[in-house]
């Protein structure tokens, strides 16, 4: 019997794969979204800096840029009558600097869009979020692993959520001295003369930051407790661990509905790509559109404490790490009366000058994408919290 069902199994699948193969024909969405697109709300009401981004979804396949909502007004609203509007930063971004939120009060997010429509959320319960407890690492065989830890001792949050900015030193694998100077009131020709100590482009630091969903819950445990839970991984060969790496870790209390939806949204978005995965279901948040209550929108507001932490891991805390700065160009000699045409372009820096007979008679240079640290994406300046 068991041989049999066996069998069947096998030629159900077989029969499923040719039908696969035979039937692939270009799939039509019936989906139909409105000419600017459902609005996205992102963000958390916190007790602190508080920050919402407003963009609309975009139409399949998904391959241009998200059009972000700008000229709103966007305030957040308190059960106790208090009113706290929100400044439009750019980019879809409304923020304040700080809110004087009430612990005993619920909130809510009010926002009026650009071309009248109005959007508002329920009130949601102010959420005290519990201090985490640390932020650990691991290097494993893949490479770096980071996890959050946390608990609460009165048993009451159960639901958090995890957001991470990263920062990160890199450096090239030559120093350059010196720099071109195109002719100007100073210099009536062009020349390279010596960089500033501000002026050097070895070092950079690059930003990014949290994408995926980061849930956890202790709600099956007898304690509120949650250990490693898992944030980032840093891969073997990555940027990140060239010198130093921060990573500024955000915690929040979420309410059980909270989380369900966010649980539901990280299983739409990233758990789906096969005729095996879990179909993506609708998705109902707590923000309406009160101007049009059939349109959906897409969202869920919290509100509540936020707790920070910061890490820095260095590459010298490591057992080996394979990532390794290296210049694919040889290094060239121009000679005085050269540098006009040669460094004009852009696409060659020089390093150093050479001397001959005991003057200079010109200067080595490479590529850019081998001495300025830019071009990698990163800028000179140095964030205010690295360590000297």
């Amino acid at each position: 019997m068991v041989a049999t069902i066996r069998n069947i199994k096998i030629l159900t699948v077989l029969s499923l794969l040719l039908l696969l193969g035979q039937c692939k024909q270009t799939y039509i969405s019936p989906y139909k979204s409105p000419a600017t697109g459902y609005l996205v709300v992102e963000g958390y009401i916190a007790a602190g800096p508080t920050q919402f981004t407003l963009s609309r979804v975009i139409a399949l396949p998904g391959d241009s840029s998200i059009p972000t909502e700008r000229n709103a007004k966007v305030q957040v609203e308190g059960s106790d009558n208090s009113i706290y509007p929100l400044t439009e930063k750019g980019n879809g971004v409304y923020a304040a600097d700080t809110l004087p939120l009430n612990a005993t009060a619920k909130y809510r997010l009010r926002i009026q869009t650009g071309n009248g429509e109005a959007y508002l959320s329920d009130f949601t319960s102010f959420r005290i979020t519990p201090a985490i407890d640390s932020i650990s690492w691991q290097q494993l065989s893949d490479g770096v692993h980071i996890y959050a830890n946390t608990h609460d001792p009165a048993n009451a949050t159960r639901y958090y959520q995890w957001q991470f900015d990263e920062t990160w030193q890199y450096h090239m694998a030559e120093f350059s001295y010196y720099k071109f100077q195109p002719s100007n009131s100073v210099y009536p020709r062009d020349t390279v003369i010596l960089r500033a100590d501000s002026e050097y482009v070895y070092n950079c630091w690059s930003n990014a930051i949290s994408t995926p969903l980061l849930l956890g819950t202790s709600s099956k445990l007898a304690q509120d407790v949650i250990f490693r839970a898992p944030l980032q991984v840093i891969y073997n060969g990555t940027q990140r661990l060239d010198e130093l790496y921060s990573i500024l870790v955000r915690q929040y209390a979420l309410t059980q509905d909270a989380y369900n939806y966010l649980s539901l949204m990280k299983a739409n978005t990233e758990s789906l790509g096969s005729i095996f995965d879990a179909q993506p279901s609708e998705l109902k948040g707590n923000i309406h559109c009160i101007s049009n209550p059939g349109q959906p929108v897409i969202g869920y507001v919290s509100a509540g404490t936020v707790d920070q932490r910061r890490l820095f891991i260095g590459r010298y805390q490591l057992s080996a790490w394979t990532y390794n700065v290296a210049c694919e160009g040889i290094d060239t000699f121009v000679r005085i009366g050269k540098q006009d045409t040669f460094f004009k372009f852009g696409s060659f820096t020089p390093l150093d000058v050479m001397m001959f007979a005991g003057r200079p008679a010109g200067w080595t240079a490479n590529q850019n994408s081998c001495i300025d640290c830019r071009t990698l994406g990163g800028n000179t300046k140095r964030p205010s919290f690295w360590p000297n």
